[in-house]
């Protein structure tokens, strides 16, 4: 099969994934220190493999049995090595920068890394074992790696602002510690090689739900620290529309808010009010269509860009052939890229009380 094919079936579900989270964050990151935060988590996948090699060397001896194997190469062959290096790119590098000023950085930049690290991880599986690797990453280790970055990221964004160290090195060391328990379990259940493997979709989920709960957390904190600062300027606004009342009479503030204040004193009612919103069932189904049909659309705009360079044209309608393909499949890409957007943009709900 192409390489662009099984290049693309390897990347795009990451591009797909960082998308979704940036696209939610209001005050979006430097693309350039994405870009270098990204590629540093590319470049981990160096230093990962002699260091991986080496801590399951030494837990041979503990490699007793089918659990014993597994949680020697799940935990240290795995889960360990990778999550560290992740967290030093975070710590060594994102920390000390001036645009990580609020803790849902630490998740863009988690997941910015994290993807990183998973999306040379995912060409070199798909390139050794073909396109159906492809897609069972995608639905699998890549959203994996992705969520126990969300998880980690917003451990290492509420130690960014703590203010005692003993504070932040315990969130520091709980944000590692989570990251490389869940993806341990995962790989741990899989690498059992036996009926057992099912329970790693059960601590997928279980990263997935929590890893988007503490970032729909940190997207309200951030909502309230925008809004407690507006009032300085005489102004006081959350992103987006509209209002929603929560009774008759009492505005609720939410990610989808905007909001005019004659002063401080507005401040204190929209932070008691704000709540953490939610996608509706129609944004998701969007998200879902969307994404799909775009990875597959972009599949078959690269198999098809593949198979032109190998093809000898020899008539004229060959080329208005291609070329009427070639069209037909960037309209019903770009179509998947409009429903894929538009889920991300559609207003957020409140939940009922």
């Amino acid at each position: 099969m192409s390489a662009l094919v099984l290049g693309g079936s390897a990347v795009v579900p990451s591009l797909l994934l960082f998308w979704y989270v940036y696209a939610r964050d209001q005050r979006p990151e430097p693309h350039g220190l994405l870009l270098r935060t990204f590629l540093l988590g590319v470049a981990t996948c160096a230093p990962v493999l002699p260091v991986a090699l080496a801590l399951q060397a030494l837990g041979e001896p503990l490699a007793v049995g089918v659990w014993g194997s597994a949680l020697v190469r799940a935990f240290l062959g795995a889960a360990i090595p990778e999550e560290v290096f992740k967290f030093l790119v975070l710590y060594l590098y994102v920390w000390r920068k001036p645009a990580f000023d609020e803790p849902l950085d630490g998740v863009v930049y988690g997941v910015t890394a994290s993807l990183g690290f998973a999306t040379l991880e995912n060409i070199l599986y798909v390139s050794e074992h073909g396109l159906g690797v492809a897609i069972l990453r995608a639905i699998t280790a890549v959203p994996g790696h992705a969520f126990t970055g969300v998880i980690m990221g917003a451990f290492v964004g509420r130690a960014k602002l703590a203010e005692e160290s003993s504070q932040r090195f315990g969130l520091l060391a709980a944000g590692l510690a989570w990251a490389t328990l869940l993806h341990g379990a995962y790989d741990t259940f899989l690498m059992t090689n036996t009926n057992f493997a099912v329970l790693a979709f059960g601590v997928l989920l279980i990263e997935v739900q929590w890893g988007r709960k503490l970032y729909r957390t940190l997207q309200s904190e951030q909502l309230a620290h925008m809004a407690a600062l507006g009032p300085m300027s005489g102004e006081l606004i959350v992103e987006q529309t509209p209002l929603v009342m929560n009774g008759p009479s009492v505005p609720v503030a939410t990610a989808s808010a905007v909001m005019r204040s004659t002063g401080p004193q507005e401040a204190p009612w929209l932070l008691e009010n704000l709540r953490e919103p939610r996608r509706s069932a129609g944004a998701w189904l969007k998200l879902v269509i969307g994404g799909l049909g775009l990875t597959a659309g972009s599949l078959w705009l690269l198999a098809l860009a593949a198979a032109m360079f190998q093809y000898e044209f020899k008539e004229a309608t060959d080329y208005v052939a291609c070329a009427l393909l070639g069209g037909i499949s960037l309209a019903a890409a770009g179509g998947f890229l409009w429903l894929f957007r538009s889920g991300l943009r559609e207003p957020e709900v409140l939940p009922e009380r």
